[in-house]
């Protein structure tokens, strides 16, 4: 199989290759490095609802929209991408998508343990390190009748423009969302206080990809390769594209495995109340409402944090909703209705 290390990693062309690949038909794996930070969202988030666009346009911030699922992410420098495209089916990939990420998941762990980090494949598609703190995220999805399989090695990430570019309708819980990323995500600079090139990087994935796959061979991107990849990134970032209409808004936002915000808006009768809720390990860790219309009648929802994030928890610990105009019991039903 082609192994691809394409020169020109500016703009959003590191995820694009992996979208042309498949366009094109052509099988292989793509090692790249980008060159400046863009922000990608999953192929069903809200751009609305899930980026803050207007902080993106101010700081020149690229925002893309991928063809696979997954949540939305920030990309850039200190992150090594691999992404594997194979045609289905194949001798190579499990036909179960969860047997596919624990096969292929054996590579970046391979290569997380040559420099000095031990992980395993957590919850779903994430690798965390022994303590559980989340080192690297994974996707997968069809593209043209392909499979691929998408993926980083964690040297650096930037957690303060992480927690900037997340739309959050209640500020209140930014330093909730900041603290929890610097908590939960870790790359191999922050476990070992090393950061190896990118380069030696590249080459162990190459080597840790290899007998998972059958094989690999270093190939020169193609000038079709080159130009459908320019053609898809130009696509991925169009207006319609990443404010498509066809998404899901969600009312919860994993920060990582185990730690999700929730923020509802309800219908009281003098206007829209918000709620924001940060819940770790399915227990609430803070909690705010709040009503725009009359900050004196922002109850104190203190007495939620440390219950769990269920009917019997709420039911305990949520006060009098009455000063809202909302009834207690419809207030627990909006914080558990399903996820949107």
């Amino acid at each position: 199989m082609h192994l691809f290390e394409p020169a020109d990693n500016s703009g959003i062309l590191p995820i694009a290759y992996f979208h042309a690949l498949a366009r094109l038909g052509v099988e292989g794996l793509v090692v790249i490095e980008p060159a400046r930070p863009f922000v990608s969202l999953g192929a069903f988030d809200d751009a609305a609802t899930t980026v803050d666009l207007d902080y993106c346009r101010d700081h020149a911030l690229a925002v893309m929209r991928r063809e696979t699922g997954g949540g939305m992410v920030l990309l850039g420098p200190g992150q090594i991408f691999y992404t594997l495209v194979v045609k289905r089916p194949h001798p190579i990939v499990p036909s179960r998508v969860d047997d596919a990420y624990r096969h292929l998941s054996e590579a970046p762990i391979a290569v997380y343990r040559k420099f000095g980090v031990e992980t395993r494949r957590g919850p779903l598609n994430d690798i965390v390190t022994t303590d559980g703190r989340k080192i690297a995220g994974q996707g997968a999805g069809d593209i043209n009748g392909h499979f691929c399989f998408v993926g980083s090695i964690l040297i650096d990430f930037d957690t303060d423009l992480m927690h900037r570019i997340v739309r959050l309708p209640d500020e209140g819980l930014r330093p909730e969302l900041k603290a929890a990323l610097e908590e939960g995500l870790t790359g191999i600079h922050a476990e070992t206080k090393s950061r190896p090139p990118a380069a030696a990087v590249k080459a162990a994935l190459a080597a840790a990809f290899a007998p998972l796959i059958g094989g690999l061979s270093p190939h020169p991107v193609p000038s079709c390769l080159m130009a459908a990849a320019r053609e898809v990134a130009h696509e991925l970032c169009r207006a319609d594209i990443v404010q498509s209409d066809e998404t899901r808004p969600r009312a919860l936002f994993k920060v990582h495995e185990g730690l999700y915000l929730c923020q509802r808006a309800m219908s009281a009768p003098m206007g829209r109340v918000m709620v924001s809720l940060a819940v770790r390990d399915l227990r609430i860790a803070a909690a705010r409402v709040h009503a725009p219309w009359g900050r004196h009648l922002d109850p104190d929802v203190s007495t939620l944090i440390g219950q769990r994030f269920d009917r019997e928890g709420l039911s305990r610990g949520l006060p009098d909703t009455g000063v809202l105009g909302i009834a207690r019991e419809d207030f627990i039903a909006a914080l558990l209705a399903p996820n949107l």
